[in-house]
């Protein structure tokens, strides 16, 4: 993972917590942070976190084996890199070395060779690392604990010094045989305490060259220690002194000064990555002649810095008693302006820095590890770094690595997601503000806030400059404008008694400028409490120039007031009084959750009504989900809640919960593998996913795209799933939410997720132990396009928002679902109007190198052609233009190619579907684009038929096509598409194109998948059908069985025909037996019981479809039907053979299963449409038009303490199309029934706009506007429609 949006966490404030090295072609870092080792590759990737069991402390990488050791506890850990396992490399743990227990805690830990490392602490010793595992070398004990050590790079010096020590010890090895090992030591004296040293690093390990040693001491001089021998180096001595006081002149005496070496290994290497990367311009030449003259003088570099960020660099030559040049310090630059990015105040930085080792690394990169709790990662074009009048910010920050040190536990954010609270299982909680940088977002950390104990809830006021936190026993109001927050008023929590707080939550203020907030706390008893927040004055006039008046208008009053640090720069805090949160009759409250309102800007205004932004949602144990809003009301100083929406889940235990502001609600269940996602304002469940039971979710979070589409963010263990609204989807019943984007963080750390929140702009940021991970709200393009099956979108899907929109935004008009919906809302003459555009468009088209056609989505087409009402007066149809237009050819000399394919016939049907099989459409799967050339192929079978079918006769064979395509993933066409077949006047054409659809063999199964017994209407064709059924089952077997139709014959009432089929079944075993029985007279009571007692016995035997002939040969239909029910799970089995065996629709068996079976059900599932059949079979068609619109729950017979199913919950149960079928019913009612089935303007207004939100959810904006704009209501139902104010003129 790359790390400009990673906070991997903070380092450990050691001096030898960051090491890197240059490992077989890597660059490494690592670093220690808490319990953790991180291990970072160049640039920023981050390779591997690693736990450990204590926190770790020094380390070190040895460059020639990959291995690092660092320091955990009493213990010495050595970690291996192992084979690559595809691109992901991985360092395991190979040795511990455990120390006894004098030894202490190490500080100090130095690889020599790469088989030998030196420990240092209380003691100091020497190890290797062979085969057989560490052996420890020799051993130590000193007087002062090291607390800086360092080791030669030939391993024959090391150099130790204590805490405030000023004597440098400098270790001598006598041999480098392992059997015999011993060192002597010598002292380097300094005046003051050592707070720094180091080893001149060679070229290589093999290279002979002079040990050199740098020093720092708190007098603010570098001294430069070399041997005084050339031949015998053990004894040194100060070569050189550098007053680092002097080379910033310009800096305060009291500044403090930090440095660092450059050495002439790194100073080489960046200066050849200079030239290699040198551009031919005169700035450029000027830089690098400058270089190269520094460079001819072989130097080390020293690099100073004053605690302001003021730069300066000197060379220092010939150093060493080998060289025999003169020792000389020369000037490179001195900066005069502070580097912008430079950590300021810090009293202990330390630092690494290091040249380019591969040309694709930058020249010099340099790290500061600030011992307040970051490490910041710059790069540098090394000639502009060392180049005197290059502009200040010589350096350019890359990466700032920080985090906690302990696991991250929660996350909190502010309203609007401008500023975040991280808080771990220990005391640090950390205020974080999102800021663009390196090209995506960084969390930058404002302030620190160490509670006294651990923070149970918390609230962020203003941006993140103030923090409202709750803990055991106070209330607390933090001051977060330093970087060490200050606790400014408090409000003790003794006096509410020992409660479950179940929220707590910042109201929205209709005045946010007045200086006062308001905090609210719901407690499990249902009791709640306001606090008044007053924010410091001397805040509160940087927003305001005015006098700052408190919330009781008097300067600084402070009755009832907490104040903990003086009214001019404390904050005050007072309870202002107390409320009973609503709760419904027979309700409890178990969760109240505050509203995720990332997206959402509204406030409160001075009323409350159902519009006002939600607050919170509450939830109770039975499932019940309500939304709710509140104001403050200022004369009593309480808080007034309002329901805004509620939902019934119908889930009496969960586990995890969380609301968004546009009120949809994620639930997981409290086996935490269901996850359900419900629309609380449309009451009814959107999605169901079940996950596999090693995917337990742990978090829920939401946020909201700038068009108002919400995205859900669902964490696991170790990943988070990003899921997206897909739009709604009615003649496939497709899912409404979909998983777009994983996260998973397992590669790179083994921390479960903490916790994951949502910030502006898309950013989503996780917390895994003591790392952040953020991730802005860019994807990768190629990714998301293969995921999500998006091969012929041209849009560029940039970020998750160009995902979301092209997912969930208004369909281009010739997408098969917008056609779809057109046709079944009438609109046929736009529709064909779309296929002679589109096929015109594709004329005249330039295709893609990916062969996408390159056309607009809307064709040319006018809105105005789907939202004008067709009138007579107005327009002419369609088919009389087309006839004019035929007619007016036989006088005009041109036939041009677009007058031939001016009106949309099988001829234009046919070329469309050509085209659509050579190129692609912009913005339409593959699927897509097929069920788009069945419903042109479906249109152009229509206009054969044109004069014999009515609207719903269009309808449904439409739906018959779009099956037919989707027959694999459908079971058979929706109740829906039966109801168009039902209420159409062309029922005899549609039936024998459903037969040619099969040639003309079809089976029950197909007639079922058809519905053709639930819509057909005349009990002659009803018969008809049923016996033709009955012989092509007969005739579709070898051998032929009489078994297979007995049951349709016995329906028939034709035993006789029955008994001839019987008397050709010679092969068959049962024959004798049955030509016997069957010969009886079933009219008699003695053989109607012989009948059912053989029913019952093919019952026990599970011969069901016998069982049910038999019930039928002994005269008892109302059994046959229950078994058809019961045991067959075949409704439409039933309804066919009650409607024949009693000849009709009225029959008393066929009232009993509307009533007893289907009305029931059609409640259970929500399916309107199913009941609308049912009640209009029953005679009563205004429950026919009454269940459309209301709830039927009354009207029917059903178990009261029978659930409903979940699945009537879901979306797909409230069908937009609804709305044709109401107004078809309503025509067709008399005028005087509305008043006694209670449908009102305002309830038939709230069903439209419901509706055109539905539209609006599908894409089809088009027709939501249709809906509200031309919707009319009239007096009394089934009179003629009289011209009224429309939908969204009543609603506005």
């Amino acid at each position: 993972m790359s790390l400009p949006g990673l906070h991997p966490g903070k380092p450990n404030p050691l001096h030898q917590a960051l090491s890197t090295a240059y490992w077989d072609g890597l660059r490494l870092l690592a670093y220690s942070s808490g319990n953790n080792l991180v291990v970072l590759s160049q640039p920023g990737v981050l390779r591997q976190t690693i736990y450990l069991d204590r926190d770790g402390g020094a380390l070190e990488i040895e460059e020639s084996t990959g291995r690092i050791a660092i320091v955990s506890g009493p213990k010495v850990l050595i970690y291996v890199p192992s084979e690559e396992r595809g691109s992901l490399l991985r360092w395991a743990l190979e040795w511990t070395i455990h120390l006894d227990l004098d030894d202490g805690i190490p500080t100090g830990v130095n690889w020599g060779t790469e088989e030998e490392i030196f420990i240092s602490g209380r003691t100091i010793s020497l190890w290797s690392i062979f085969k057989d595992g560490p052996q420890r070398l020799w051993k130590k004990q000193l007087a002062v604990p090291a607390i800086i050590s360092a080791f030669s790079f030939d391993a024959y010096l090391a150099a130790t010094v204590g805490k405030n020590d000023r004597l440098v010890k400098v270790w001598r090895r006598f041999s480098y045989d392992t059997s015999n090992v011993d060192f002597d030591f010598s002292y380097l004296a300094h005046p003051r305490g050592v707070t720094g040293l180091r080893w001149r690093r060679p070229f290589s390990r093999a290279q002979s060259m002079e040990n050199i040693l740098y020093t720092v001491c708190a007098d603010g001089i570098l001294r430069i220690w070399a041997p005084t021998d050339s031949i015998e180096s053990s004894y040194m001595q100060m070569w050189a002194s550098l007053d680092l006081f002097d080379v910033l002149p310009r800096s305060s005496p009291r500044d403090i000064r930090y440095t660092f070496i450059i050495d002439n290994k790194d100073f080489t290497r960046a200066t050849e990555s200079a030239v290699r990367n040198a551009k031919d311009d005169d700035a450029s030449n000027e830089k690098m002649q400058k270089l190269i003259e520094i460079a001819s003088k072989n130097p080390d570099v020293c690099v100073v810095f004053d605690q302001n960020g003021r730069m300066a660099a000197l060379g220092i030559e010939n150093i060493g008693s080998r060289i025999r040049k003169a020792f000389s310090i020369f000037d490179i630059f001195n900066e005069v302006t502070p580097m912008k990015d430079f950590p300021r105040h810090c009293e202990h930085l330390s630092f690494l820095g290091f040249g380019a080792s591969t040309p694709e690394e930058p020249d010099f990169v340099l790290l500061i590890h600030d011992f307040n709790g970051t490490i910041r990662h710059y790069d540098s074009k090394f000639s502009d770094l060392l180049y005197p009048e290059s502009e200040p910010n010589r350096l350019t920050l890359r990466h700032v690595w920080t985090g906690h040190y302990k696991s991250v536990q929660s996350l909190t954010r502010t309203a609007d997601g401008k500023a975040m609270l991280s808080s771990s299982n220990h005391a640090e909680n950390i205020v974080w503000v999102p800021r663009p940088k390196f090209g995506t977002v960084m969390l930058d950390p404002v302030s620190i806030i160490m509670a006294p104990d651990k923070v149970q809830r918390s609230v962020i006021l203003e941006g993140g400059k103030f923090v409202v936190t709750m803990q055991s026993q106070d209330l607390v109001l933090w001051d977060c404008r330093t970087p060490k927050a200050r606790r400014i008023a408090y409000d003790a929590l003794s006096s509410l008694g020992r409660k479950t707080i179940l929220n707590l939550s910042l109201l929205p203020e209709a005045n946010a400028t007045e200086g006062f907030l308001h905090v609210v706390a719901i407690f499990s008893d249902q009791h709640g409490v306001v606090w008044e927040v007053l924010l410091p004055p001397d805040y509160h006039s940087s927003l305001n120039s005015g006098t700052y008046i408190n919330g009781k208008g008097t300067l600084g009053a402070t009755n009832g007031y907490s104040n903990g640090a003086g009214l001019r720069h404390g904050g005050l805090l007072r309870k202002l009084g107390t409320f009973q949160f609503p709760v419904a009759a027979g309700d409890d409250l178990v969760h109240v959750l505050s509203v995720d309102p990332v997206g959402w800007n509204a406030k409160l205004t001075g009323s409350i009504d159902a519009y006002t932004r939600d607050v919170v949602n509450s939830i109770s144990s039975q499932g019940m989900v309500r939304s709710w809003t509140a104001r403050l009301a200022p004369d009593d100083a309480t808080v007034h809640w309002l329901q805004t929406a509620k939902v019934d889940t119908g889930i009496k235990a969960l586990s995890l919960a969380k609301g968004s502001s546009f009120k949809k609600m994620a639930i997981v269940e409290a086996a935490p593998t269901r996850l359900t996602i419900w629309d609380i304002g449309e009451e009814h469940l959107e999605y169901e996913e079940h996950f596999r039971s090693s995917d337990s979710i742990k978090d829920l979070d939401w946020t909201t795209t700038p068009d108002s589409q919400s995205i859900l963010a669902v964490g696991f263990l170790n990943r988070v799933l990003l899921y997206c609204q897909l739009r709604f989807d009615y003649t496939r019943e497709l899912p409404a939410w979909a998983s777009f984007r994983e996260i998973n963080i397992r590669p790179y750390t083994p921390r479960a997720i903490g916790d994951s929140i949502w910030l502006d702009d898309g950013t989503l940021v996780i917390g895994s132990g003591n790392q952040l991970f953020t991730h802005d709200k860019k994807v990768d393009t190629h990714a998301a396009i293969k995921a999500l099956h998006l091969t012929t979108h041209k849009l560029p899907l940039r970020n998750i928002f160009d995902i979301v929109s092209v997912l969930n935004g208004p369909l281009p008009i010739y997408h098969p679902q917008f056609v779809a919906q057109s046709i079944f809302v009438g609109k046929t003459d736009p529709t064909r109007k779309i296929f002679v555009q589109l096929l015109k468009a594709l004329k005249f088209s330039v295709t893609s190198d990916a062969n996408i056609a390159d056309i607009d989505s809307s064709l040319g087409m006018d809105i105005a052609d789907f939202i004008e009402p067709a009138t007579t007066n107005n327009a002419l149809s369609y088919s009389a233009q087309s006839r004019s237009q035929k007619y007016s050819r036989l006088f005009s000399n041109q036939f041009s190619d677009e007058e031939d394919y001016s009106i949309f016939n099988e001829k234009v049907a046919t070329s469309l579907n050509e085209y659509l099989t050579k190129v692609s459409l912009p913005y339409l799967t593959s699927h897509q684009q097929i069920s788009l050339a069945a419903m042109i192929e479906g249109m152009g079978q229509v206009e054969e038929h044109r004069r014999s079918l009515d609207e719903n006769g269009v309808r449904y064979l439409l739906s018959f096509r779009l099956f037919v395509l989707h027959r694999e993933s459908m079971m058979q066409m929706p109740y829906r598409d039966h109801n168009w077949a039902f209420h159409s006047q062309s029922q005899e054409i549609l039936v024998d194109l459903v037969s040619k659809s099969f040639n003309g063999r079809m089976t029950w199964q197909q007639a079922r998948e058809c519905g053709i017994f639930m819509w057909l209407k005349n009990p002659s064709v009803v018969r008809q059908q049923f016996e033709t059924l009955a012989r092509i089952i007969y005739t579709s077997s070898e051998p032929r069985s009489p078994v297979d139709c007995t049951l349709y014959y016995l329906a028939l009432k034709k035993k006789q025909v029955l008994l001839g089929l019987w008397r050709m079944a010679t092969w068959h075993k049962e024959q004798r037996v049955m030509l016997k029985f069957l010969g009886n007279n079933f009219a008699e009571p003695r053989w109607k019981t012989a009948a059912l007692k053989n029913a019952y016995v093919l019952l026990s035997k599970q011969r069901y479809e016998y069982a049910a002939a038999f019930f039928l040969l002994g005269d008892s239909l109302r059994d046959a039907v229950n078994v058809c029910v019961r045991n067959l799970y075949d409704i439409q089995l039933a309804i066919a053979i009650a409607r024949v065996y009693e000849g009709g629709d009225d029959g008393p068996v066929f009232m009993e299963l509307l009533k007893k079976e289907i009305l029931p059900m059609a409640y259970r599932t929500g399916d309107r449409w199913l009941a609308s059949w049912a009640f209009w079979n029953c005679q009563r068609k205004d429950l026919a038009l009454k269940c459309i619109i209301s709830s039927f729950r009354d009207e029917i017979d059903i178990d009261e303490s029978e659930p409903e199913d979940l699945e009537s919950k879901m979306f797909f149960v409230e069908d937009p199309v609804l709305v044709v079928l109401y107004q078809q019913i309503r025509e067709s009612l008399k005028k005087d029934i509305h008043e006694s089935i209670g449908i009102t303007a305002a309830v038939e207004t709230q069903f439209v706009l419901h509706i055109a939100k539905l539209y609006d959810r599908m894409g089809c904006d088009i027709l939501a506007l249709d809906l509200t704009k031309n919707w009319k209501f009239v007096d009394k139902l089934g009179t003629e429609a009289v011209p009224s104010r429309s939908v969204l003129d009543m609603w506005g």
